[in-house]
């Protein structure tokens, strides 16, 4: 993926329509308008309202319930499609809509936490969209259980693993790239290239 990312909204529709019925392709128009009301607002106001949108329409639940999977990454079409997804699917869609608003590439990172549970010492695996202003900044964290963006610092419950996006991967408080390949990734390539088909991709 180079060059700038785009969501082509009547090919998102269509596959939505197509799949999962005209009531839920209406909620690709409702995504076109939130985008585009954004379009010339600042990073944060763009962070919260894309974070606000999907909290708004889309319930999280786990990969089992939704696709009979353990361990299943949607694209956002399969997101707005079930209306439902779990972290994974809530952090790409979201990575999605704030590249198509412009948002610098290299400031945004999902990222894999362990997320602490409650007061216990108890962790699960977890992912979050981070916006990082600067390389070395605190990074704002887009959660799918929190309804606030927040800066990671405030964020005590979650230790982050590692980080990645479509150019590379980091690794916890690391300001360079661990690897510039994301090639062990599958789950993440094989998400980008179903993207393709559904009309998100990055235009030269």
């Amino acid at each position: 993926m180079t060059g700038r990312l785009s969501i082509e909204f009547l090919t998102l529709e269509t596959e939505v329509k197509s799949k999962f019925g005209e009531e839920r392709a209406s909620v690709v128009n409702e995504l076109a308008e939130t985008l585009a009301s954004l379009r010339n607002e600042s990073d944060e106001k763009k962070l919260i309202g894309v974070n606000a949108f999907f909290d708004k329409h889309i319930d999280y639940a786990l990969d089992a319930e939704v696709f009979n999977e353990k361990d299943y990454w949607a694209t956002p079409s399969e997101l707005l499609g079930h209306s439902r997804g779990d972290c994974e699917d809530f952090a790409i869609a979201k990575y999605v809509a704030l590249l198509h608003l412009g948002v610098a590439s290299e400031k945004l990172r999902l990222i894999y936490v362990k997320a602490r549970i409650g007061r216990s010492r108890i962790t699960q695996a977890h992912m979050v969209l981070g916006y990082y202003d600067m390389p070395s900044s605190d990074p704002l964290v887009l959660d799918s259980l929190v309804s606030n963006v927040l800066p990671g610092s405030q964020r005590t419950d979650l230790i982050p693993v590692f980080s990645f996006n479509d150019s590379g991967i980091w690794q916890p408080g690391q300001v360079n790239q661990a690897s510039n390949s994301i090639s062990r990734l599958s789950k993440w390539r094989n998400v980008i290239e179903r993207m393709k088909q559904e009309g998100i991709s990055r235009r030269s």
